[in-house]
């Protein structure tokens, strides 16, 4: 019975504590943990902010707690493992396939069976871990139990299981290159043609290559930004706003200069993960200019460098300036 009240709990308790600090570590990607569960009613950051807390919360009360407050603990463990298994399987009923974020910049999942699964083990945890408090009530608090316990050992060997359940898939860093280089992948312009933004890249124009996603906030500002930002960077690259077929996003206008990516998966194989907006620069070698952009605000910094670069380009220098660089 010991075993009952002390191995789900702690499991839980590493769980919550990595979820909770990671949400809380990557509030800036809170409006796209809420658009892969399919959420849009909810203030972003404010709703993730206040997940996070609560979980950090019923982890410490999962671990420090005794008697009615370990009771308590656990009926809001079993609560928020249901509601994530709840979430989770309307935002796969609704054809999500996106990232969940669910532990910040540490670890993630994709919505799907996977996730499922998951969350659904974490339910059968928080279950037990519930029965084990409400049938030991006077047992010590977790912390004191496994210090004391034989059991202690086991313990850390199942919290190290339970890392490895929420680091099914790690993400991957904006800043590690594609295992197998930038593929020649092909994009449909906005005219209906067919343009590989590696080989016009070999040929001699740089590529600016800008992933959005329609209903984005942050994405509409940069598709906006183009109408008139556009024309400067055009004459240093080419610049290629990019949304993948099969997102959910539908196609814009030719004038808005969007480029649609067929296979939908061109922004992963450079190594870009599911936020958007994002941005990299594809240079004349054919390779990617690290480190990428990901994200709103560092995304129109990116930009920023790139119109800087651009104004530099086309403005004369005298011959004092000259022999100066």
């Amino acid at each position: 019975m010991l075993a009952l009240a002390t191995l789900p709990a702690l499991v839980l308790a590493a769980v919550f504590a990595v979820s909770g600090a990671g949400k809380l570590l990557d509030l800036g990607a809170a409006p796209s943990t809420l658009r892969a569960l399919r959420i849009t009613q909810l203030p972003a950051r404010p709703t993730v902010a206040a997940v996070a807390t609560l979980e950090l919360l019923t982890s410490a009360g999962l671990l420090l707690g005794t008697g009615p407050t370990a009771v308590t603990a656990s009926c809001v463990a079993l609560a928020l493992t249901l509601l994530f298994l709840a979430t989770g399987m309307r935002a796969q009923t609704m054809a999500s396939t996106d990232e969940c974020g669910c532990f910040g910049p540490v670890a993630s999942t994709r919505v799907g069976p996977a996730m499922t699964a998951r969350n659904a083990s974490l339910c059968a945890l928080a279950g037990l871990t519930l029965a084990g408090a409400v049938v030991e009530p006077t047992l010590p608090s977790l912390a004191v139990r496994l210090i004391s316990s034989p059991l202690a050992t086991a313990g850390v060997v199942l919290g190290t299981v339970a890392v490895a359940m929420i680091a099914s898939s790690l993400r991957i860093s904006p800043a590690d290159p594609p295992a197998d280089g930038v593929p020649d992948a092909a994009l449909i312009t906005p005219d209906g043609d067919v343009v590989v933004p590696r080989q016009r890249a070999l040929r001699g124009r740089a590529q600016l290559l800008l992933f959005v996603r329609r209903g984005c906030a942050s994405c509409e500002n940069i598709i906006a930004r183009m109408t008139w930002d556009g024309e400067l960077l055009e004459t240093l690259v080419d610049v290629r706003l990019i949304v993948p077929v099969g997102d959910g996003s539908p196609l814009a206008a030719a004038e808005e200069g969007m480029h649609a990516d067929p296979s939908g998966e061109f922004a992963a194989a450079l190594g870009i993960p599911n936020e958007r907006p994002a941005a990299v620069l594809l240079t004349t070698s054919g390779e990617l200019l690290h480190p990428l952009a990901v994200g709103g605000d560092a995304t129109a910094a990116f930009i920023d460098t790139m119109l800087a670069a651009a104004a530099e380009a086309r403005t004369p220098r005298s011959d004092e300036d000259r022999s100066t660089h």
